[in-house]
């Protein structure tokens, strides 16, 4: 995007209503440590969630740009249209310290996406995109890749619900222990397989007040 259209982007981070995330009881995707990472409202491209696109907000720019993208990715995600028709997009700020575990995409995703929001980023201060060499897990490790078994009030196993052990997904993934990682320059749109297995390093001391923002969200499989 231009940088007049990035700069809208980082002036209507500066004015959502960001909640904590164990306010939102999404403590799956976060270590105990990462509680107070910040998350704005959903919006839907082509579904509702909180909003729905357009919303004649800043975030606007963002969403048209990964929808006009789409032929970019389409080795990635699968061609508009067909293979997806509907995503979400949501702002997230991580801080200092602040991190994502390791992860891949509900069943109904084709791909998910970031997109770097801050104005500002040095090599130093973390917050890389990791994805594992592990890139076609099966929906049965379930979404943190760690399943917890069942007891006898809960015969079902809860998909969400795995922040305070990772033996599961240890295992796997130090079995091979490689994969890539992409820094979070601004300005910057990753797209990623669903069934890829990826983190969110955790943002350095060394950062200082500098917030890590994105826009993220997954492409949902046509209906």
């Amino acid at each position: 995007m231009t940088p007049e259209q990035t700069d809208a982007v980082w002036n209507y981070f500066q004015l959502q209503p960001f909640q904590r995330v164990d306010a939102l009881g999404m403590q799956g995707q976060w270590a105990l440590e990462d509680s107070a990472v910040l998350r704005g409202p959903t919006t839907g491209f082509g579904q509702r969630w909180d909003a729905q696109y357009p919303t004649k907000t800043p975030l606007d720019l963002v969403i048209k740009a990964i929808a006009d993208a789409a032929p970019l990715y389409e080795s990635t995600a699968g061609k508009r249209g067909d293979d997806w028709k509907v995503f979400s997009a949501c702002p997230t700020i991580h801080v200092a310290g602040q991190g994502r575990l390791w992860h891949r995409d509900g069943d109904d995703d084709v791909a998910g996406f970031f997109y770097f929001a801050h104005p500002e980023w040095n090599i130093e201060w973390g917050g890389e995109l990791f994805v594992a060499d592990e890139r076609d897990l099966p929906a049965e490790l379930g979404v943190f890749l760690h399943r917890l078994r069942p007891m006898a009030d809960r015969p079902q196993t809860p998909p969400w619900k795995s922040h305070l052990d990772n033996d599961d997904a240890n295992r796997l993934l130090m079995e091979r222990g490689i994969g890539t990682f992409v820094a979070p320059k601004p300005n910057r749109l990753v797209v990623v397989k669903a069934t890829a297995a990826r983190a969110l390093a955790k943002v350095r001391a060394s950062a200082g007040r500098h917030v890590h923002a994105t826009v993220g969200g997954g492409f949902k499989k046509a209906r």
